[in-house]
């Protein structure tokens, strides 16, 4: 069985662990802080490192850190208290495999133990490039780099954005660079299915357990099983079911219906929805504590409008390598025309010209745009921007947009496509100050 070493500076906290993990069979170490951790970490080899985050003298950040720098991939599952959510993502985007909360119940321990051992023995190399993102825009650089340190990790993703974003697409990109690449990728849109079905499709059913079931339904978290389940439009669910989800989230069990056993899966959960994940929480639509499992990282995608330099690229993409291309004004016509279904909606357009163009070039006559919708405005430094250098794109569209929201970070940071801690990374190494 796996090494692990458990480190805490309180021993009620390392005893609990020690006797939970031995009894499955684990070899446990144990360590009262960072230095006595890095200490026994270079007498001998571990498979997976517990660390509790708030510690005296040295505390998780720093052992993450050192752990990193010196034993590269090794997994680390932090713990951490329910009200500090934004030190689970800070330690998330530092390299963290996984995340516990106290105080954790015996089957969320061994579930997240087990995904994240299960992680490791499949690790593969980061991705170089996710060519399946199409743009070159700071917004969509930092989609990638998200998703990178994503498919590096077993925690939950939650991906944000307007419809037609591709927030699927992002989902599949995690899958294939992530050490789940091998496994299944089950998708299910929540927004779509009968209420009173959740239990059948999402826990399966034995046959004979209700009228017209005829034969054995797996049903979706046993068909994701060793895999990724993508849920979009999660926030539809019943506040019941959400609360069904998030027991599975924590211990991984799962009983079908007429069945008197469970069964133990190793899911990695992605949802999707295209709404603010806050103000459903505030109008009761999404539960608190699901949305701050599910968020290990929050991935907020930009809608197109926002990223118009990458409309030429997304064009071409659409169209192929082989295909004749665009004239200028068609492609002029492009980048100004409104985008209220984002990319879905430029794809549909591209594939209807190209089919209505033949062997010709796209030419203004052959796309269908909204001839009555108003053209947008040119983004603030739009022209300056290919001449600038990437800081000072990154730097002006900061300050725009701060000014845009009269300096609301939050605001500000979902019309940019990334999170307040990148903002405030960004503002720190740009010294932007508030006005």
């Amino acid at each position: 069985m796996a090494r692990l070493l458990v480190v805490d500076d309180q021993r009620s906290a390392r005893t609990f662990l020690e006797v939970l993990l031995g009894q499955e069979g684990y070899e446990v170490a144990t360590a009262a802080n960072g230095a006595e951790a890095l200490a026994t970490l270079e007498r001998g080899e571990f498979d997976l490192v517990l660390s509790d985050l708030d510690m005296p003298e040295m505390d998780g950040f720093e052992l993450l850190h050192r752990i990193r720098e010196r034993w590269g991939d090794l997994p680390v599952v932090v713990v951490t208290a329910v009200d500090e959510v934004e030190k689970i993502v800070e330690a998330v985007q530092l390299g963290a495999t996984d995340y516990l909360v106290k105080p954790a119940a015996p089957p969320a321990v061994l579930n997240t133990v087990r995904r994240a051992l299960a992680v490791q023995r499949r690790a593969r190399p980061a991705p170089r490039a996710i060519p399946e993102l199409v743009g070159a825009t700071p917004a969509m650089a930092e989609v990638r780099r998200m998703v990178t340190l994503a498919a590096g990790s077993s925690v939950p993703v939650l991906i944000t954005g307007d419809t037609g974003c591709g927030k699927e697409l992002v989902a599949r990109a995690i899958h294939r660079h992530s050490a789940l690449a091998d496994g299944p990728f089950v998708s299910h849109n929540c927004a779509v299915m009968p209420r009173d079905l959740f239990e059948s499709v999402f826990f399966g059913h034995r046959r004979g357990s209700f009228t017209g079931a005829d034969r054995d339904h797996p049903g979706l978290l046993v068909q994701a099983n060793g895999g990724l389940l993508f849920l979009d439009e999660v926030q539809t669910l019943l506040p019941a079911f959400q609360a069904k989800l998030l027991r599975v989230l924590d211990d991984g069990e799962v009983l079908a219906i007429g069945s008197e056993r469970p069964v133990q899966v190793n899911v990695r959960f992605l949802a999707a929805t295209n709404r603010d994940p806050r103000e459903m929480i505030e109008e009761g639509e999404l539960r608190a504590d699901l949305y701050y499992r599910l968020r290990g990282f929050e991935i907020t995608l930009p809608p197109l409008d926002a990223r118009r330099d990458d409309i030429p690229l997304l064009a071409a993409h659409f169209l192929g390598v082989d295909a004749p291309g665009f004239t200028p004004d068609a492609m002029e016509a492009l980048v100004r025309a409104p985008w209220p279904g984002n990319v879905r909606q430029l794809r549909h357009v591209v594939l209807s010209a190209a089919a209505a163009a033949g062997s010709e070039r796209i030419g203004r006559r052959h796309l269908s745009l909204d001839e009555g919708a108003p053209a947008p405005k040119t983004p603030s430094g739009g022209e300056q921007a290919l001449r600038g250098t990437l800081r000072d794109v990154e730097r002006r569209a900061i300050v725009q947009a701060l000014d845009d929201h009269e300096q609301n970070r939050s605001a500000a940071a979902r019309a940019l496509g990334i999170d307040r801690s990148t903002l405030r990374r960004k503002m720190r190494e740009y010294d932007i100050q508030d006005a």
